[in-house]
C-alpha cells in the first residue's frame, strides 16, 4: 500500500489521522487515539507502518470509501465517466473495493445477483 493525500486512513488500534506531508519516502502528521481529544505528531514509512519492517498498532489501516454504506441504500452508480448513471441500491463491495449494487433496481430482499461498478455515491430523492 502506497499512502496518499487523497485516502482516508485510520490506526490499525482505531483512532484518527491527520496527514500534513508525504516527503522523502516518510508521512508526516498527527493520530488521535479513540477516546482521547489531544493528537500526537507521528511519522510513517510511505507504506504506513509505523516502525520499519514490523507490524505496529499504530500503523495506518485505509478506510474504504464505503465504509459508512449499508446494504440497500439509495445509490447512484456508474462506470468510467458520468454518462449513463443508474439508481439502484447498495449491495456491498467485491473482493478488490468496488462498490456493488443488486441487479435490476432490486434490493437483498428479492435478488442475489451484484452488478460491479467503478463509481458509487449515496442518493437521496428530493420529493418537493
Amino acid at each position: 500500500m502506497k499512502i496518499s493525500k487523497d485516502k482516508k486512513y485510520k490506526l490499525r488500534m482505531g483512532g484518527d489521522i491527520k496527514i500534513y506531508e508525504i516527503l522523502d519516502g516518510y508521512v508526516f502528521g498527527a493520530y488521535r487515539v479513540k477516546g482521547s481529544k489531544e493528537f500526537n505528531a507521528a511519522r510513517w514509512e510511505c507504506n504506513g507502518n509505523y516502525l520499519l519492517d514490523s507490524e505496529s498498532c499504530l500503523d495506518l489501516i485505509e478506510i474504504s470509501p464505503y465504509a459508512d454504506f449499508k446494504i440497500d441504500d439509495k445509490v447512484l452508480v456508474w462506470n468510467h465517466t458520468k454518462n449513463i448513471i443508474s439508481k439502484c441500491y447498495f449491495a456491498g463491495i467485491d473482493d478488490h473495493g468496488n462498490p456493488q449494487s443488486w441487479h435490476g433496481g432490486r434490493t437483498s430482499f428479492n435478488e442475489t445477483l451484484k452488478l460491479t461498478w467503478q463509481n458509487c455515491e449515496k442518493y437521496e430523492e428530493n420529493n418537493d
